[in-house]
């Protein structure tokens, strides 16, 4: 009995084994989906595009880009994470999906910790931008606005938990002053109500709010990285304006469900780190302020892992809650 047992196992080990191998060996036979969590037309969607389009090229395999916007990624992680784990369905996360909501949120509607990682994506900083309406002209006379007429300030974010949000919070918290976050699916949203002047301020990406800036549809302040981007050199940083511990910046990165065979993840992290590679993606992503990173799972762990206490710090500090 004991060794028919163990000849069965050995027959289910060496089973699987060749689905895996075989699943690898034909991966993918069919187009994947990537699942963008903000709208249609903002830095993270143009970021997934852009990927996408190399990617495929990579896998010999369409890449189609779906966008599932709203509280704060939460909608397109809820997503992903209910789909199967075969490698046709994956995520573009951010430092919101995988890092914020778990601190700011009571429930979700996913585990933080149930995606696979694919790889590293790009690191970029905010700029902080201005309502044209408004008589602010640096971050001095936002500060000054602010303290003499306390709460009456709004600041648009593309989102709860989102980067843009954090960068708000950390602005009031080492400025000491009260401003209102009026949250938005994301920043082509958020743009038109800054240039409208129904919101004051906005953390926006280089790549949104910068274009605005230079049609002259709303003011730019500075930069929220320590150091000068070298593609806004004459921007000045938050930390060269009083705020030298100013740091804020949002992150991208592609995961998978749990449970993605290994050999998939492979392959869409070979295709990720050519893809980083490519002189033509670099460009864009550095015009876009956002620097290429090396495309590995392990810099994304250790991302999350160095990330986590920060952010709960500054939830914390800030007092922010959401149901």
């Amino acid at each position: 009995m004991l060794r028919t047992t163990l000849k069965i196992c050995s027959a289910l080990l060496l089973s699987a084994a060749a689905v895996g191998a075989a699943q690898a060996d034909t991966y993918p036979s069919r187009p994947i989906k990537v699942v963008s969590p903000f709208p249609a037309g903002g830095a993270t969607d143009v970021l997934t595009r852009i990927l996408a389009e190399r990617m495929a090229k990579d896998l010999s395999q369409s890449i189609i880009v779906e966008n599932k916007a709203g509280a704060g990624t939460s909608i397109g992680a809820a997503y992903v994470s209910r789909e199967n784990a075969d490698g046709y369905t994956i995520l573009m996360a951010t430092n919101s999906t995988l890092v914020t909501n778990r601190f700011l949120y009571k429930e979700l509607p996913y585990d933080p910790d149930s995606f696979a990682p694919i790889g590293m994506v790009g690191i970029g900083p905010l700029v902080m931008l201005s309502s044209p309406k408004q008589p602010f002209n640096s971050v001095s006379d936002v500060v000054t606005y602010a303290k003499a007429n306390p709460g009456k300030l709004t600041f648009a974010t593309f989102g709860p938990g989102t980067s843009s949000h954090l960068a708000g919070e950390l602005f009031k918290e080492q400025a000491g002053i009260d401003i209102l976050h009026v949250p938005f699916k994301g920043a082509t949203q958020a743009l038109p109500a800054v240039i409208s002047g129904d919101v004051d301020l906005f953390f926006d990406m280089v790549a949104t709010g910068m274009p605005q800036v230079d049609a002259g549809k709303v003011k730019v302040f500075g930069i929220t990285s320590p150091n000068r981007l070298a593609s806004q050199s004459k921007l000045p940083t938050l930390a060269e304006q009083g705020y030298p511990k100013f740091d804020m910046s949002a992150w991208f990165s592609f995961v998978a469900p749990k449970g993605t065979p290994p050999e998939v993840l492979a392959r869409l992290q070979t295709a990720l780190a050519n893809t980083l590679k490519d002189e033509t993606v670099r460009k864009r992503m550095l015009d876009m302020g956002i620097d290429p990173r090396t495309g590995t799972a392990e810099e994304l762990t250790q991302k999350m892992k160095t990330e986590q206490p920060v952010v709960s710090q500054l939830i914390k500090q800030a007092n922010i809650v959401l149901q």
